[in-house]
This record gives C-alpha cells, sequence and structure tokens, in this order.
C-alpha cells in the first residue's frame, strides 16, 4: 500500500476517536460498547448516541431529558461532564446504569430522530421574542446590572475555552481523511470536543560521523521514503477541559442587601426588574431575592427565583439562584440536607455565613451534624438584620428543644436574651426558657414559664399549653381524662400549623392509653385528611407516626384486639402507608395483628403492598413474611411463588435458612414431600425436623411419621400440643398401641386447654377381645373416647 494512503488511513482512524467511548470487554456478560458524543453549532446543541443493542426510549421534559435502556449500559459519564455544552449539562446515570438524564434551558426545542444504529438529539434555545428563529444571537451586554448594596457576591464562572485545533498537516495527508473521517463519523460536523491523542514521535537518529565535504558528496533524498520514514510533527498535548467546581461560598452583606428603607429600596428593586433585560433582568431579580433573605420574605424571594430561572440564566447566575433557594429553604424548614450546597461544600473557619446557613439546613433534622458549626454561627448572626436573625435563632432554639440538648439551647437562649429582648413580646422566649428548664429537670420553673407564655392568645402561647399540658402528665400531675379535656378545648382555640398536629397527636395518645381506641383512630384519620396534602403534610405525617405506633402497641399487648386492628386497616389504611417510614414498619407490624387475629386475606394484602415498594434485603424480609401469611392460610402455592419474586441479592446466612425452610413447608403442604426433603437436604434443628415428619404424615407413611415424631418428642425443647397429637395419631394409624398408649400417660397433661384436649385418652381406650360380650367398663370408655372426640372436633371447627 502507498505510504501516502496509510498515514490518511491513519488520520481518518485518528478523527472516529474523538467521540467518547467506552471499551467492551470479551467476556460474553459485559454490556455491549456504547459511543457517546457531544457538540455544540451555533444554535443548536448536538448529543449523537451511537449503539448496537437497539434504539433507547427517549423522555423529553421542559427542562431535561431521560435516555434509557433496557439492560446497564457503561456510560461514560465522567467525560461527558468534563466536557463544556452551552446547552447540555448535568449528566446523571440512574436505574443502575439503565439510564442517562441531561438537562437543557428551561422551554429549550429539542428533537429527537435516529438514524440506523444512531440517535441524534438536538436542544435549540427557547423561543426569544423579537428574534427570529435562525437568526444569528446578539452579542451580551458588555456592562451588566451594577448595583452596589445588592451586587452578587459570587465569582463568574466563565465557560472553558475551546481546544486549540491541532497543528496543520501536510496536504497530501489532509485530503483523503477528510471525506474518509465524515463517512465513519456521522457526528463530525457537530463541532464536538475531541480527545487529542497526539501520534508516537520516532526516536532521533544518532549524530553522525562528520565527513569531509570534498570527498564524500552528501546523498540527494528520495521523495517517496522521505514521506514514509519522517514522522508529522508531535502535536502538543492539550489537556482534557476540567470538571467544573463550584466556587466557595463568600460572605453575605445582608445590611447592604436589606437596605436602609424598606419601601424605598423595594421600589428600586422593582423599577429595575421592570426597565432590565436578558441577563441584566435576571440580576435584577437575583437582587431582589437577595433583598427578601435579608428582610426574611422567604415567599416573595420563592416569588424572584422562580421567575429568574425561566430566564434562562447563566452558569454563574444558575449557581447563585441554587444558593439563595437552599438558604429559602432553610429559612421555612424545608430543607433536604442530602441536595444543598451549604452541606455538600466543607466551610471554612473564616466562612461565618457558611456555617450559618449550613447550621439551619441540619438542625431539624441532623442536629449532632449541626452543633459542630453552631458556636461560629450564633456570632455571625449577632450582626444579621433582626427579622432574619429572629427567624434563624428561632430554628435553632426548636431544634436544640428537640433534640434535648440543654447546653446549646441554654447558648441559644442567651444569645436571645442579649440582643433586643427578641421574642419577648411573643412568648417566644419564655417557651424556650420553659423547654430549657424541663431539660434540666426544673419541673416548677417550666411551669411557670409556660404560664407566662400561655397567656398570649398566639402560636407560641398555644404551643405553650400544649407541653404544660405534656409536662403534668408526665409528672403525674395531670390525669388522662383531665388531658383529655384540656386538649379538647385547646383543639379548636388554633387551627393550623403544629400546634393543632402537637395538639391532635397528644390527644390521640391520651385516648390510646385511656382504652378509646375508636376516638384514637378517628383522631389519626384526621390527622391524614387535614394535613396530608398540605405544606405541613411531612411534619404532620412524622407527628401521626408516633400516634400510629401507640395505637398498634397497644393492640399488640391487647386481647382480642384484632378487631380494632381490621378497622385501622380498612378506614384509614391509605393514611397508615403515608404516615409509614420507607421500611413499611407499621404496616408490618399492623399484618401481624392481622395475620394473628385470623384476618390472613387482610394481611396478605397489605404486605403484597409493601413488598411493591420495597428493594433489596427488605423487599426479601417482607416476602418472608408473606409467605408465612400464606402458608397459614392454606395458599402453598402462592407462597412459593412469593419466595421466588422477592429473593434478594446474597441473603445472610439466617434469612437463607429461613427461606429454605418456608418453601419446604410450602412443598409439603402441597403434598410434595420429596421436594420438602431436598429444600431441607442440609438443615437441622427442631422445625427442620417438623417439616420432615409433617410431610410423612400427610404422604400417609405412618411408622416413618410416629418415628420422626418421636424425636421431636424426645429432644431437649420442650413439645409443642401439635407434636404430641400427631405423634399419637401416627401411632394409632400404625397399629403400635404401645406408642399410643405410653403418649397418654406421659403427655395427657401437656394437651389440656389446647384444641387436642382428650384426644389421647380416646385414641388409648382399651377395647375388649372379640368374641366376647361387652361389658358395662367397655361400654362407659367407649362413650367417653367419642365424647372426647367430639369435644376436639367441636373446638377445630370453632371460629
Amino acid at each position: 500500500m502507498h505510504p501516502c494512503r496509510t498515514l490518511s488511513i491513519s488520520l481518518a482512524l485518528l478523527s472516529v476517536t474523538t467521540a467518547l467511548t467506552v471499551p467492551a470487554s470479551a467476556a460474553d456478560s459485559t454490556p455491549a460498547p456504547i459511543t457517546v458524543q457531544t457538540g455544540d453549532h451555533a444554535d443548536f446543541s448536538r448529543l449523537a448516541l451511537v449503539n448496537a443493542q437497539g434504539a433507547p426510549a427517549v423522555d423529553v421534559g421542559s427542562c431535561g431529558g431521560r435516555v434509557a435502556f433496557s439492560q446497564p449500559v457503561p456510560w461514560p459519564l465522567e467525560a461527558l461532564n468534563g466536557t463544556y455544552s452551552r446547552r447540555l449539562t448535568g449528566f446523571q446515570t440512574g436505574e443502575e446504569g439503565r439510564s442517562l438524564t441531561m438537562e437543557w434551558p428551561c422551554g429549550a426545542r429539542v428533537t429527537v430522530r435516529r438514524e440506523r444504529r444512531i440517535t441524534f438529539i438536538d436542544v435549540t434555545d427557547p423561543p426569544r421574542p423579537a428574534r427570529k428563529p435562525g437568526a444569528p444571537v446578539p452579542a451580551p451586554e458588555g456592562v451588566l446590572l451594577a448595583e452596589a448594596p445588592g451586587a452578587s457576591v459570587f465569582p463568574v464562572i466563565a465557560p472553558p475555552p475551546p481546544p486549540e485545533p491541532p497543528p496543520a498537516q501536510a496536504a497530501s495527508a489532509q485530503a483523503a481523511p477528510i471525506s474518509l473521517a465524515e463517512r465513519l463519523t456521522p457526528v463530525a460536523s457537530a463541532q464536538a470536543q475531541p480527545v487529542v491523542q497526539a501520534p508516537p514521535v520516532a526516536p532521533a537518529p544518532p549524530p553522525a560521523t562528520p565527513q569531509p565535504v570534498a570527498k564524500v558528496p552528501p546523498p540527494k533524498p528520495e521523495p517517496a521514503r522521505t514521506v514514509a520514514a519522517v514522522p508529522p510533527p508531535a502535536a502538543p498535548l492539550t489537556p482534557a477541559p476540567a470538571v467544573q467546581t463550584d466556587p466557595p461560598i463568600r460572605a453575605f452583606d445582608l445590611d447592604a442587601w436589606a437596605g436602609d428603607d424598606y419601601p424605598t429600596r423595594k421600589q428600586h428593586l422593582e423599577q429595575r426588574i421592570a426597565e432590565s433585560q436578558g441577563r441584566a433582568r435576571v440580576d435584577a431579580l437575583l437582587a431582589m431575592a437577595r433583598f427578601t433573605l435579608a428582610r426574611a420574605l422567604p415567599e416573595e424571594g420563592r416569588a424572584a427565583l422562580d421567575a429568574a430561572e425561566s430566564l434562562t440564566p447563566g452558569p454563574d447566575q444558575r449557581y447563585e439562584l441554587r444558593l439563595l433557594r437552599d438558604a429559602f429553604h432553610a429559612l421555612d424548614d424545608t430543607a433536604d440536607p442530602d441536595d444543598s450546597q451549604f452541606v455538600r461544600a466543607q466551610p471554612t473557619p473564616a466562612a461565618a455565613d457558611h456555617h450559618v446557613w449550613r447550621s439551619a439546613t441540619l438542625a431539624p433534622s441532623r442536629w449532632t451534624a449541626a452543633k459542630s458549626s453552631l458556636p461560629i454561627a450564633l456570632k455571625r448572626l449577632l450582626s444579621y438584620p433582626a427579622d432574619l436573625r429572629g427567624r434563624l435563632l428561632t430554628l435553632l432554639a426548636e431544634s436544640a428543644g428537640e433534640a434535648a440538648d440543654g447546653a446549646a439551647l441554654n447558648l441559644i437562649v442567651l444569645e436571645m436574651i442579649t440582643l433586643d429582648g427578641i421574642g419577648s413580646t411573643d412568648g417566644r422566649l419564655d417557651l424556650f426558657r420553659g423547654r430549657l428548664a424541663e431539660l434540666l429537670n426544673e419541673t416548677a420553673e417550666a411551669l411557670a414559664h409556660y404560664k407566662r407564655a400561655a397567656a398570649l392568645p398566639n402560636l407560641y402561647g398555644h404551643r405553650a399549653q400544649v407541653r404544660s399540658i405534656e409536662l403534668r402528665m408526665a409528672s403525674g400531675a395531670l390525669d388522662d381524662p383531665g388531658a383529655i379535656a384540656e386538649l379538647e378545648s385547646l383543639r379548636y382555640a388554633w387551627r393550623g400549623g403544629d400546634v393543632e398536629t402537637d395538639a391532635l397527636a397528644a390527644l390521640g395518645a391520651a385516648y390510646t392509653r385511656a382504652g378509646r381506641i375508636d376516638a384514637a383512630l378517628d383522631i389519626f384519620g384526621l390527622l391524614g385528611r387535614r394535613f396530608g396534602a398540605t405544606a405541613r403534610g411531612r411534619a404532620a405525617l412524622t407527628t401521626g407516626r408516633g400516634l400510629l405506633d401507640a395505637v398498634i402497641g397497644h393492640l399488640e399487648t391487647t386481647p382480642g384486639s384484632a378487631l380494632d386492628a381490621l378497622s385501622l386497616q380498612v378506614r384509614y389504611g391509605r393514611t397508615v402507608m403515608l404516615t409509614d417510614d420507607d421500611a413499611g414498619t407499621q404496616q408490618r407490624r399492623l399484618a401481624r395483628l392481622l395475620a394473628r387475629g385470623g384476618f390472613t386475606l387482610e394481611a396478605a394484602r397489605l404486605l403484597h403492598t409493601v413488598a411493591e415498594t420495597a428493594r433489596g434485603a427488605e423487599r426479601a424480609a417482607v416476602g418472608l413474611e408473606l409467605a408465612r401469611v400464606l402458608l397459614d392460610a392454606g395458599r402453598g402455592t402462592e407462597a412459593l411463588a412469593v419466595l421466588d419474586h422477592t429473593a434478594g441479592p446474597a441473603p445472610d446466612a439466617q434469612a437463607a435458612e429461613r427461606r429454605a425452610l418456608l418453601r419446604a413447608d410450602a412443598f409439603a403442604a402441597e403434598g410434595e414431600a420429596m421436594r420438602a426433603f431436598d429444600a431441607l437436604r442440609g438443615l437441622t434443628g427442631p422445625e427442620a425436623a417438623r417439616i420432615r415428619a409433617d410431610s410423612l404424615f400427610r404422604a400417609g407413611e405412618w411408622p416413618a411419621a410416629r418415628a420422626a415424631y418421636a424425636q421431636l418428642l424426645g429432644g431437649t425443647d420442650a413439645p409443642l400440643p401439635d407434636d404430641i397429637a400427631f405423634h399419637a395419631l401416627a401411632a394409632f394409624r400404625a397399629g403400635d398401641d404401645a406408642a399410643v398408649t405410653a403418649a397418654a400417660e406421659r403427655h395427657s397433661t401437656a394437651l389440656a386447654g389446647t384444641r387436642w384436649a382428650g384426644l389421647l385418652d380416646a385414641l388409648a381406650a382399651p377395647l375388649d377381645p372379640a368374641g366376647k360380650p361387652l361389658s358395662s367398663a367397655t361400654v362407659s370408655s367407649q362413650l367417653a373416647a367419642a365424647d372426647a372426640l367430639a369435644g376436639v372436633l367441636r373446638r377445630w371447627t370453632a371460629p
């Protein structure tokens, strides 16, 4: 082959490798390789996916999309996030590697098409007013919104520069690979970001010995050999664009954000929003959000953030939007610590504002982690605006009180007292001082503070009344009837908020302790109906979870409570599901109560619902409970199906043994003795021996069953009444009168009071020899045996 052609093909193959490709393994179990490439045009960004498995499912949303396959795929996630794109960002994998999600500007126009094995996703900018589609994008204004008191404190994140093109090659080496690369790379025109690879550099030849010029003239080089032997100059290595990291959280100039005069400052910001457009309008809305944050107005701040996000902000503006939204979530106690930038970024000792908002984010749910930043946060709060400082101190005090951290609550209360008497006029300070005295076991002082706070007819006054009732109940100064009367009067004094939910929870707990389960269930249903779909639904359902735990605990310890458990499931089943945790703890407890009361159908339905939402080891544990319920109901085939569908990966030894025992019990119930023996292979213990004996008894192998039950009766553990009864029946059917008589003499008293009472006496009744007249003693014993058998039958058929 001609050397020039060889070089052309090599360059073409090098251009194909610019795609982000994950190599496939030689093993058959490794997923097939895929190729993902992103690139930017002037008017749109493109993602191209080449895969031999078939067309993926593509879901297009307003602000992002999803590409999914039916099996896991080795996505090049790190390379995708490391490649700059104007419109395609935020690549993440999900569903155990089966899907890839991405983000694009909200309202962008997305086109999906497929050519052979290649799927194209083209994302164009959202429609803009006064701009015709397809027209060139105007350059951004050089001067942004200049705003000294409300300027952004976050640095601008500039997009990484595009990689430099490799040095130009010879004209003869460029002509052929261009057309071949376009044929091999269908998305070469999308301005993709390639991974530049430098060709190998040949080692320099050793220096030649100098020769006299006059005697040895230099040889003439051959053009063809020179092209083949001399490698092209090595291209400089271009580092791959680094993954963008968030800048550190800098100081909040809250006094400048808030301004001196509220109406003047707000009017000025509203005028700037109305007069600006594009990026300047986003900056004006961010200034409004910072103003509302400094003034502790979360509702107005969230409205400004929503308006700014609808205008396609830049990367730096999106980062500031996220920080401000996290701050508002922390301010109104709706933050998710796992998704907050204040928690994910590690604060430095000098970043005092970072410590403040990190503590506010973590305090409601993770007080131990929030406590580490508390000293720095309290010192920084001294210079915060009064309204914002009051909201944050109240949030920290409530969290410290719920966590029963008296030392931290004392520091917060001291700062409240020091700073302009915050909370002294609305009962807030007396409420927290009462809680502090309660944690210090000073009941009289706590009740005095609660009494002063309760004199004010506001939110904190009614909360103080609830705490006072609970404290007097805990100290024995107030009984359940008195607590019910006070809580019923307080129930209608304040509607909404955590006061009503706390009062209803305390009222339901008092009804439960008083044995009025119907009233407690009504309170539980009211919590779900009134607050399940509100903004405080999560906190209300958490409060209802404590009431549900108290109700189910009372039912578990009260005999004859099966009907109450059934009423709870039938009337408030959906509320129980919403109130329960992710593991379905309360629903599983309720299912056990139903199964114990004989309501196996309702218990099986409830466990089916829990198993559908559970995953992993939790799903396997729920499957074992469901299989046990189905076996008790005589539905062995369904129990086997449940065990097969809920088997988790790599269970522990105890769970594996329990699963094997349930499978063997199901096979025995279906009359498949051999399969039951196979499932029990290698298992020892009384449960395995009992299933073997039961399988032999069901199969009609009376001598073998009698011997198997005899081993159970001779063990170290106390025998069960069923074991004694089945041993006697197997011996009777096998014709072993001596074994029946021995069992009657040894275990008759063990069956007294059970459903088997009288069985051994009936089986051991002696018969007169044939050919002789019946004696009165024989007739009396036979009548007694018949009466005993009738009693056994009556107890077995009783509901």
